[in-house]
């Protein structure tokens, strides 16, 4: 058992309860009791269980990261500045470039980053997705997981080159298949969902057949949705209709349709989307760094849920709140919508509740499992605190996470992840980096200064 007191537990439960003075309970890996601090600390004083004081500090719902490529960490501080994702642009490493060994130690810097910054479960979809559900199992992070699916040869996409190869697609569908074989336990920290990559690089076969097995299984879908005007003018050409409307022919706009971006949705997608029961996957930080950004309110308005995500290698969660608060506000013309507690229902609840998890996640109540993120509030910067929800979405920096608990587990600790030597980690992904980056840009010593 462990107890976590003298924090502010920000609950997030229906009524968003917010307790001074408490105390939380964690028994094996679920949350046994929220109450007084005293009175806890009384019924347990004589028993020999870890009492960890959280003075100076708040207790969150872990985030929950509904869309991460933890892989696509080899291109940080590159994709951003892209203007489309590294998968359609030449010159960049891609996720065939990497051995599944190689996406291993990318998909364990990626997650154990998401994991420093307070995401206890991570949506990941990417090649070789077994390699990166290995590397989730290491560290002890949630991880909803698939392979990236698609029958359109990438390496052709930079040039707005759509080639299907019926082989490749089958391949990637059968490694996507496998995870449900050797994670058949949906109890377990990994859970197998299934990663259309989008409706431009699948064909309709393929997404027929994607579709079928999600049904059979009921599983959640993620994928990419209205992501660019390339994807949308590629869809109206063969199929004569919008991504939206293809995947709906599919059957796959429905409630377990967890879709990336959305930033170029048109009204009537957004309706069908609302009709269908499906979640929009904000990417607030990434779109707007590419000069884009998804109309939330309207989306919000249609009744569709609406979850926050890191999307490639970025993983800071608390960064991406505060953009979906100034990106939101910006657009609306609003100094005061969204709110600081919508963001974070976003980033907690909803996500939860796109993977049909809310009954077990995204909310500290009884009975619900222990993904729990300890923020340090004692430092210059969150100095005063008025409000716990609004510094941590206006002024919370990714470092200010100091424990992190994944299933009743600590998994971060004084900003530590525990389970990996860091150091080592970064060594060898400055090692593959190299290599990457100059096989797929021999003139790249000509444009950037780099130390990998």
């Amino acid at each position: 058992m462990m107890i976590l007191y003298d924090g502010i537990i920000v609950t997030m439960d229906s009524e968003r309860n917010i307790y001074k003075n408490a105390a939380l309970v964690i028994e094996e890996n679920k949350i046994k009791q929220i109450g007084d601090k005293n009175t806890i600390l009384e019924k347990y004083k004589d028993s020999e269980i870890s009492k960890i004081s959280c003075k100076g500090k708040a207790i969150f719902p872990g985030f929950v990261n509904t869309h991460i490529h933890t892989a696509q960490s080899i291109v940080r501080g590159v994709a951003e500045d892209l203007g489309r994702a590294p998968s359609y642009t030449a010159l960049v490493p891609q996720g065939d470039d990497l051995s599944e060994e190689e996406s291993y130690v990318f998909s364990l810097l990626g997650a154990a980053t998401a994991l420093r910054f307070g995401s206890t479960l991570i949506g990941d979809n990417y090649a070789h997705s077994k390699a990166n559900a290995r590397a989730f199992e290491t560290l002890g992070i949630r991880a909803v997981v698939s392979e990236r699916v698609h029958d359109m040869v990438f390496g052709k996409l930079a040039s707005g080159v759509y080639e299907k190869d019926e082989t490749l697609g089958n391949e990637l569908f059968e490694k996507n298949m496998e995870l449900f074989e050797k994670y058949p336990d949906k109890n377990g920290l990994i859970t197998p969902c299934l990663g259309p990559h989008a409706p431009d690089t699948c064909s309709k076969e393929l997404l027929l057949r994607i579709a079928d097995m999600a049904q059979k299984h009921e599983v959640p879908i993620t994928t990419h949705l209205a992501q660019s005007q390339q994807e949308l003018d590629r869809v109206k050409e063969v199929y004569g209709v919008s991504s939206t409307k293809l995947m709906q022919e599919c059957g796959l706009l429905n409630d377990r349709l967890l879709a990336a971006h959305g930033v170029f949705l048109q009204e009537k997608d957004i309706c069908e989307l609302g009709k269908a029961g499906g979640n929009i996957v904000h990417i607030p930080e990434g779109n707007a760094k590419a000069g884009a950004i998804a109309d939330i309110k309207k989306i919000k308005e249609k009744g569709i849920n609406v979850t926050i995500a890191t999307d490639n290698g970025a993983a800071n969660m608390i960064e991406n709140m505060r953009m979906a608060l100034v990106a939101g506000r910006i657009r609306n013309h609003c100094v005061v919508e969204p709110k600081p507690e919508e963001i974070l229902t976003m980033a907690t609840l909803n996500g939860a509740k796109a993977l049909h998890m809310e009954e077990k996640l995204g909310s500290l109540e009884e009975g619900k499992l222990a993904d729990i993120v300890i923020i340090d509030y004692d430092n210059l910067h969150m100095t005063p605190c008025t409000n716990v929800v609004g510094n941590l979405v206006h002024l919370g920096l990714g470092n200010d996470v100091e424990t992190v608990i994944v299933d009743g587990k600590i998994v971060v600790e004084q900003g530590k992840v525990l389970a990996i030597e860091e150091k080592e980690v970064m060594r060898d992904a400055r090692r593959i980096a190299e290599l990457k980056w100059l096989k797929s840009n021999p003139d790249l010593e000509k444009k950037w200064m780099y130390i990998f």
